[in-house]
């Protein structure tokens, strides 16, 4: 097996550089008194898949038609030097599949926390588009764009995933999540607002613990499995649309293809209208209505 790594402190390719340059969740206030450049780069023939580990900092990973390397470029943050100079970028292969991980003083493992002992690192990657991307981020918004497939466990801060040609398999556990124009999507969320748009396949959630749903223009049908609290609502869904349980909260789904179901629901309205197929939901949810529900 080779293994390669490359660490530069230099700009790699202009399209490295023309990534959005914003530090989003931590902010640039007393605990940035130190800053600097930070940037990775390797080779992309024969890589099959790119794994991101990404600590403290906010995300961008962007896929391009045009890249032949895949680059890592980022400022690294900190309130004292020497936290400073811990805070870097590798870019390191295995086989093949690239390793793109940031290295935070706070994540070794004797460090302590206080307020004064965290570096963070904003990361901007760029790769070729036609790579999947496995990616787990612990800290601070992230937007991953332009990929073949991508799963990602984000733990918190807002999280956008757009133009994604195959499946998007996401686990996100607080901050608002928006996701568009992706070929298929399963997904699990602890907390905060969800909005999907534009999905070529089906769309498929998990779990939800809080926060509102709204799902949009959908090719395929949508399936959620269990919602604990917040409204959901859908519109321009080709297929079906199903809820298997709901603790609380409305539902509301106009412009169906398929059957409209509701399994289980405790509280909260349900409301419908222009479903093609079959009405299913709970009997003490009907408040009068019978046009097209299933007795």
């Amino acid at each position: 097996m080779r293994s390669t790594t490359t660490l530069l402190t230099f700009a790699v390719t202009p399209l490295l550089w023309a990534l959005p340059q914003t530090a989003l969740a931590w902010g640039w206030g007393e605990h940035c008194k130190f800053e600097a450049e930070r940037a990775a780069a390797i080779e992309s023939k024969g890589v099959e898949k790119v794994v991101i580990r990404a600590g403290a900092g906010d995300l961008h990973v962007t896929g391009r038609a045009d890249a032949l390397r895949i680059a890592a470029r980022g400022k690294a943050c900190a309130p004292k030097q020497e936290l400073l100079d811990r805070a870097q970028i590798t870019v390191r292969r295995e086989g093949n599949v690239v390793y793109i991980e940031t290295d935070l003083p706070q994540n070794a493992p004797d460090a302590g926390w206080n307020d004064n002992e965290y570096a963070t690192i904003d990361l901007g990657i760029a790769l070729p588009k036609d790579l999947p991307v496995e990616a787990v981020d612990s800290s601070g918004d992230s937007v991953f764009e332009g990929l073949k497939a991508l799963q990602v466990n984000d733990s918190s801060g807002d999280l956008r995933v757009s133009d994604v040609a195959e499946l998007a398999e996401i686990g996100d556990s607080s901050g608002d999540l928006e996701v568009s124009d992706v070929g298929r999507v399963r997904l699990t969320d602890s907390s905060g607002d969800i909005a999907i748009d534009r999905v070529r396949g089906d769309v498929e959630i998990l779990v939800d613990s809080s926060g509102d749903m709204r799902v949009e223009s959908i090719d395929g049908a949508v399936v959620v499995q269990t919602d604990s609290s917040g409204g959901m609502y859908f519109e321009e869904i080709k297929g079906g649309v199903t809820v298997n349980s709901d603790s609380s909260g409305d539902i509301r789904a106009a412009s169906v293809g398929g059957d409209f179901t509701v399994n289980q629901d405790s509280s909260g309205v349900i409301d419908y209208e222009r479903i093609t197929g079959r009405v299913h939901i709970p009997a003490d949810k009907r408040r009068g209505r019978h046009d097209d529900v299933e007795e």
